[in-house]
């Protein structure tokens, strides 16, 4: 007898959402940011974000977005390079904060930098469901490119985030790259 090869995600209905943004209220700011201000050439803004999937079931999407201090919301002048954004994707458990907590840590550096990159560490409405976690993901480009005039993105995933990162990446040209570690590839696309 084969084993069935229609997965959990496919074929069962999502739980209730995942969790809101107010449970990260102690997540926000990576440890020893103190010390990242000391090496950085500025510091960075952090913003929590929660917006809606247009066609999904469920709440919002809540995350972090890293901004540098001097981002403006404005579209670059001409002749600038576009602006690029990084995406930060969890495992199977969902969540905002990376293996280890590396995400705090990495978005802050990345918004920090001379030239700084904003970024993104965004959780999932339904953790493990390949298909909402892409709406997610896809939402997030959508409100970075209309909210942050964002036009190219780099996606970054931790084990099941590496499915969502790949599915998205093959199906949009806004995105320039993708990071993965531990990859998850059940049930990616594209």
């Amino acid at each position: 007898m084969s084993p069935d090869k229609t997965s959990l995600s496919a074929t069962t209905p999502p739980p209730k959402p995942s969790t809101p943004l107010s449970a990260y209220a102690s997540v926000s700011h990576p440890p020893h940011l103190d010390a990242l201000k000391a090496y950085s050439a500025q510091p960075c803004t952090i913003q929590p974000l929660s917006f809606k999937v247009p066609d999904g079931p469920g709440g919002g999407v809540p995350g972090f977005l890293h901004l540098p201090a001097s981002y403006s919301t404005r579209n670059p002048s001409p002749g600038r390079c576009p602006r690029t954004a990084a995406i930060m994707l969890s495992g199977a458990g969902g969540g905002v904060v990376g293996p280890s907590s590396i995400y705090l840590s990495l978005a802050s550096k990345l918004a920090s930098l001379r030239d700084g990159i904003p970024a993104l560490r965004l959780d999932y409405r339904y953790p493990a469901r390949n298909k909402y976690c892409v709406r997610d993901v896809q939402a997030a480009l959508q409100h970075l490119s209309v909210t942050y005039s964002v036009s190219r993105f780099v996606l970054i995933g931790w084990s099941f985030g590496g499915a969502p990162v790949f599915t998205v990446a093959g199906d949009d040209a806004r995105v320039v790259g993708c990071a993965t570690v531990a990859s998850q590839t059940a049930e990616t696309e594209g």
